[in-house]
């Protein structure tokens, strides 16, 4: 099986809040597949092993472009909703 090629960082979409993403391609009986993971959690991962798609990576300082090893953690995807819910609610408060 053929391994999978590394590119970027690259600048990620709207949908994504912009965050960078590493692009991953292989060839697959002729054909080349191509897939995408969030930056962050592709370093994480390449330290610590594969997370399940369950657990999240957070930025500790809510930093979404600070992604140094120090400042990374694997929480609950739960954890980390709840977490930005009440972010989200706090900006809106000081934003009255």
């Amino acid at each position: 099986m053929a391994e999978w090629k590394k590119f970027g960082p690259y600048k990620g979409s709207e949908k994504n809040g912009g965050r960078k993403i590493y692009v991953y391609k292989k060839k697959v009986n002729g054909k080349w597949v191509t897939t995408s993971k969030d930056k962050a959690r592709a370093d994480y991962e390449s330290k610590n092993g594969k997370l399940s798609k369950k657990t999240h990576v957070d930025h500790k300082d809510n930093n979404k472009n600070n992604d140094s090893p120090s400042n990374l953690r694997a929480i609950s995807a739960k954890k980390n909703i709840g977490k930005e819910n009440k972010r989200r609610v706090g900006k809106k408060e000081n934003e009255k």
